[in-house]
């Protein structure tokens, strides 16, 4: 009987698995689809990043695109690719549209250094913050800055 029990166990996790397997390949797929759009519209005269992250195991991902002016470092247009109740889905993240990214980071960087000085703990981000700091990480390093 304890054989039993333990094989459906077994059975049971293997099953769980491949289902979760198959939402994440299928969420890879979507996300390098809209991202080979995403580049074909604004590869020519931007520079292009993407930014992942996940807060803990039991959130569903964030996978952010960066298009960002080559001349004056500003968002040309973000997009954020999400999944909700096994949907897949893409939108356009506004609130960064225009956003000076050089400023930004400076401004993200002194926040950080006064936090460290008073030894106060930061609050953990979103997973879209996060996501965007990763993109903008790339961004910065494309430009040289």
């Amino acid at each position: 009987m304890l054989i039993l029990a333990v094989g459906i166990g077994i059975v049971f996790c293997i099953i769980v698995f491949i289902c979760y397997s198959y939402k994440q390949n299928q969420r890879s797929k979507y996300t390098s689809e809209v991202y080979k759009v995403f580049k074909g519209q604004y590869g020519r005269e931007s520079v292009i990043s993407m930014g992942y992250a996940q807060t803990n195991a039991f959130t569903e991902p964030v996978t952010l695109m960066l298009a960002v002016s080559k001349d004056d470092h500003r968002v040309v247009d973000a997009w954020e690719v999400t999944q909700e109740e096994m949907e897949n889905s893409c939108r356009s993240c506004e609130e960064y549209i225009g956003m000076d990214l050089i400023k930004y980071y400076k401004e993200n960087q002194e926040r950080i250094e006064k936090s460290q000085m008073m030894n106060q703990t930061m609050g953990r981000d979103s997973a879209k913050k996060q996501a965007f700091d990763m993109a903008l990480q790339q961004i910065l390093g494309k430009l040289g800055k």
